[in-house]
């Protein structure tokens, strides 16, 4: 008999509400850029509309699970997600800070960052296309994630032609200078920001994305 009667309670728990996930967030803007801690380095991009399950709370960059093909947990901008309740999902877990130290270029690096500099988004650098580089028709590719905590890089979400080449004299030089920022852990890319493509706000296209490490000359 107390078999019989522990049936239906263990029934009624696994059916709570209580217990259910809440409904998750999508994002809400053309893109918006993942970081490894607050206002910290940019580690990847989520696209709308990608669900956003919420763990850390409505502060200006909030910890959280991302969907899309990344699936992981990442810092991001709050304000980028749609309107929905406050419940926590408790989908990732204690949020996870990774600062631009050492920890940063262990995880996420092969030791190679372009400026640490305060307020310092990258170091210049020209374009210079060889090896795995291709340019197309003066243009060259870009994504928006590649995953650089991998020890082999996994790159989706193409920018086609991201980037296109100027001609290589004194006077247009500078048209073929970005910024980069870090080579990714398996020294295949290089974390970019190319304010001649795109911007940051979340509209039309992105100024931070990744390229192949053979397009610098690094």
């Amino acid at each position: 008999m107390r078999m019989w009667l522990a049936t239906p309670l263990l029934i009624l728990a696994i059916a709570s509400p209580a217990s259910a996930d809440p409904a998750p967030r999508k994002v809400d803007s053309d893109y918006t850029l993942l970081r490894s801690a607050p206002g910290s380095f940019v580690i990847g991009t989520a696209y709308k509309p990608w669900s956003v399950r919420i763990d850390g709370g409505r502060q200006t960059y909030t910890w959280a699970r991302v969907g899309g093909n990344l699936n992981r947990c990442f810092w991001i901008f709050y304000n980028a997600t749609t309107a929905g309740g406050h419940t926590m999902s408790k989908a990732c877990g204690p949020a996870r800070e990774y600062p631009s130290g050492e920890e940063f270029k262990r995880r996420f690096t092969n030791g190679m960052i372009g400026s640490n500099a305060q307020g310092n988004d990258g170091q210049p650098i020209k374009l210079r296309p060889h090896g795995a580089c291709v340019a197309q028709n003066g243009k060259i590719d870009g994504w928006g994630n590649v995953e650089p905590w991998r020890t082999v890089s996994r790159p989706s979400h193409t920018l086609a032609g991201a980037l296109t080449l100027g001609v290589d004299d004194a006077a247009t030089n500078s048209r073929n200078t970005v910024k980069w920022r870090y080579v990714t852990r398996d020294g295949a890319y290089a974390l970019i920001h190319a304010t001649k493509y795109g911007k940051s706000n979340g509209k039309d296209h992105q100024a931070w994305f990744f390229i192949r490490r053979d397009c610098l000359p690094i």
